[in-house]
């Protein structure tokens, strides 16, 4: 029970300071990383660039260096391609809402900047999306390769600076891959695998709405 009640009052003590909404929008480039039935990735599958924007909210976890960050954003994915022995041209676009959640630890700071290293974990749900195949346009909606939950992880790093006392700018990294939209079957020697791979570069602002 003492152990409880120290976790809860140490938890108050943390929500109780450092609070930060952000937000924030970037590029991604994206690609697939496909695997055909018989194992084989599909060659001349080039990244694509796409537009995404987060809100969220930003709170010290436990230690000074540590914060936890829950948002949601919406974002762009997609790749360009084709397959020279048949002739065949494709390209995807696809959008996605995702709620995210975060963790940040501070490294060092040089002057008033801080620099970081960021994870995050995310859930996705397919709003838009559709597939070019030479010239016929398919609604991926409703579609089990695409129309599915959506979970992504992202490691990277970045920077923040204060702007005033209640304001700061920053700009990160993040490499990202998710689990597999599509698989094989276990039952047979089906090899199919489909993954999206992502690189995002963002800005973003920084307000404290904490307490004073």
């Amino acid at each position: 029970m003492r152990k409880i009640t120290l976790m809860l009052l140490l938890l108050t003590a943390t929500i109780a300071t450092a609070q930060e909404l952000y937000v924030e929008g970037g590029k991604t480039m994206s690609s697939f990383d496909y695997k055909n039935s018989q194992g084989n990735s599909l060659d001349n599958l080039q990244a694509t660039a796409h537009s995404f924007m987060a809100i969220g909210y930003r709170n010290q976890l436990l230690i000074k260096n540590l914060h936890l960050s829950l948002g949601a954003s919406y974002a762009g994915y997609g790749a360009i391609g084709s397959d020279d022995t048949v002739g065949n041209y494709m390209e995807w676009d696809v959008n996605y809402l995702e709620f995210n959640t975060g963790l940040d630890y501070e490294l060092f700071k040089v002057k008033k900047a801080k620099f970081y290293i960021k994870g995050t974990a995310s859930v996705a749900f397919l709003l838009q999306g559709t597939q070019t195949l030479n010239n016929m346009v398919i609604d991926l909606k409703n579609r089990d390769d695409f129309d599915k939950t959506l979970f992504d992880f992202r490691a990277g790093f970045g920077f923040s600076h204060p702007i005033s006392e209640n304001l700061s700018f920053y700009a990160h990294y993040m490499h990202g891959r998710n689990l597999k939209l599509k698989e094989g079957t276990v039952n047979t020697a089906d090899q199919e695998e489909l993954r999206i791979v992502s690189d995002n570069i963002s800005f973003g602002l920084l307000i404290n709405i904490s307490k004073k």
